[in-house]
């Protein structure tokens, strides 16, 4: 198998690397996009088939990964959702031998495939009409149609609990720079949210007809989304802790040659960890009149700070975050609920230094602390080395508390109003 899928790839890339869409006709080019749609399915076929049993073989632990789609991701470039969604997929259509049929024939593309799964495996006697509405609808008819079989299939209340077991919030920056969000939750948490956003909708709208400015409603919802969570930390407000004003601080890393100067050139940041950059001029005003969790700049020699206690000091844990926004191991992208790592343990060494010190995920903090695993290097090259034999099949519970990476919303918060 391997010689022929390895001819196959090469043969493909040789004939993309040689590619002149201009010089083709258009129904040409349109043969030939089909073609490699073709190419795509059967190799998203076989990608979900090799990574189910990479799953299998518990291979993914070795290189020190939380999970077989934390591996898939890093593997193929994708995102850990995708993953996620390829590894649910190829378990499901072990079940589903029409479906897998179906997929490893190139006739079912790597969306339809997960919509057909989920769908038959909560009623297996949809199974041919999904097949066969896969062939002529396009993805979105499929998927409603795919909802409506599982919604069909399940007792709404252990379908209700089971949304509510899965909700998330989970946040990231495109390619643009853009804060993007994705929430899911129940329906009636949906409608209570939506229920308390209508009055600063109606309020935005209002005042951008009264300023004769025009967009759309969605531009007008994200603006009243702002003015929710503004108010939510304005005055006069109950924090988690029962006193009024702000709940959290906003954390800014921004240099202090940008800060003096108003803008940043090449080579400096302004930015919220775990958000993104912002303009320096909002660094500014926040920083005269917000509540700033920590403004960190050129100016503190933080490298040569050390002390005798296992506890990290302000200017430590502030120089932390800027060299390490997020996890230190190679390949990791979590940068939300970090935890700081004694490189060598403090009863080693009796001392904290900044060089010794890294921030790590809960998952491999977990893996270094309590599976043998260590962390060799330095700054900006460290590397996670696995035990001299590292288990095959196990590495404990895992680490006590919320999931690996999971979102810490304490981190930043809107400017109180």
């Amino acid at each position: 198998m391997f010689p022929v899928v390895l001819a196959a790839v090469k043969l493909l890339r040789r004939g993309v690397a040689s590619l002149e869409p201009r010089t083709f006709r258009s129904d040409d080019a349109a043969r030939l996009l089909k073609l490699f749609a073709e190419a795509e399915r059967l190799a998203a076929a076989g990608k979900a088939l090799m990574a189910r049993r990479v799953e299998e073989t518990n291979l993914w632990r070795r290189d020190g990964h939380r999970s077989a789609a934390s591996w898939l991701a890093a593997t193929t470039g994708s995102s850990v959702g995708a993953a996620v969604g390829t590894l649910e997929t190829a378990r499901r259509l072990e079940d589903l031998p029409a479906t897998a049929e179906a997929q490893r024939d190139g006739r079912l593309s790597e969306a339809q495939a997960h919509e057909v799964a989920a769908a038959a495996t909560a009623d297996p006697r949809a199974e041919a009409d999904l097949l066969a509405a896969a062939r002529t609808e396009p993805v979105a008819a499929l998927r409603r149609r795919a909802q409506r079989v599982r919604a069909s299939a399940a007792d709404e209340a252990a379908r209700q609990r089971g949304v509510h077991q899965r909700r998330r919030l989970r946040h990231w920056n495109d390619a643009d720079g853009a804060f993007r969000m994705d929430l899911w939750t129940t329906a009636e948490a949906g409608a209570t949210i939506l229920a308390n956003l209508k009055p600063f909708c109606d309020r935005v709208f209002t005042e951008a007809r009264a300023a004769g400015r025009r967009e759309s409603a969605e531009a007008y919802a994200a603006d009243a989304l702002v003015a929710l969570a503004e108010a939510a930390v304005g005055p006069g407000c109950q924090a988690g802790n029962g006193e009024s004003g702000p709940r959290a601080m906003i954390h800014v890393r921004v240099d202090h040659a940008a800060l003096l100067r108003g803008h940043v050139e090449v080579g400096e940041v302004c930015e919220v960890p775990g958000i993104g950059p912002i303009p320096v001029a909002t660094a500014r005003a926040w920083a005269a009149d917000a509540v700033l969790g920590a403004l960190v700049t050129n100016g503190v020699d933080v490298v040569a700070v050390a002390h005798a206690g296992r506890t990290v000091t302000a200017a430590q844990r502030a120089a932390l975050v800027e060299r390490d926004p997020t996890c230190v191991v190679p390949g990791c992208a979590v940068a939300n609920g970090l935890e700081i790592d004694h490189i060598d343990g403090w009863a080693l060494t009796r001392t904290t230094t900044l060089e010794r010190l890294a921030r790590l995920c809960r998952w491999h903090h977990y893996l270094k602390t309590h599976c043998g695993y260590r962390l060799d290097g330095r700054a900006g090259d460290w590397r996670l080395v696995p035990p001299d034999h590292p288990p095959d099949d196990d590495v404990g519970p895992g680490p006590p508390g919320p999931g690996p990476g999971a979102l810490d919303l304490g981190l930043v918060a809107a400017k109180p109003s």
